[in-house]
């Protein structure tokens, strides 16, 4: 099944049709996170709006599509690693495309973290 277009905004990266949208999550107490995803949804990735502020706390995306270079184990539900530090109070095709090309960059240091932030393994 394609992705709803509507409300999405498009982005190319690596010859391929990413579209992203910012939306508060009603599950996570209304936390601002960003979307984004491939056409055909195996790239599929979320990330709070917002951890460059928060001195503290290391940044971490959730994977939730199959598609994420560097991941070498078989896993089933939602995957969190921790990620570079992005300036993301202001939410740019810039930073759009900085957290793509970190997800499809094969040779990059995995951290598998909690739903807390804290290391696995």
């Amino acid at each position: 099944m394609g992705v709803r277009k509507k409300y999405k905004r498009k982005i190319i990266r690596s010859k391929r049709l990413f579209y992203w949208y910012i939306q508060p999550d009603s599950d996570d107490e209304g936390i601002i996170k960003l979307h984004i995803l491939s056409k055909d949804k195996i790239f599929l990735v979320t990330y709070e709006v917002g951890q460059y502020s928060i001195k503290s706390k290391t940044p971490k995306i959730v994977i939730i599509g199959k598609e994420f270079e560097g991941w070498t184990k078989e896993y089933i539900g939602y995957r969190r690693v921790l990620t570079p530090k992005w300036d993301d109070e202001i939410i740019t095709p810039k930073l759009i495309g900085e957290i793509i090309d970190w997800c499809l960059l094969k040779d990059k240091e995995i951290t598998i973290v909690n739903w807390n932030g804290e290391v696995l393994e």
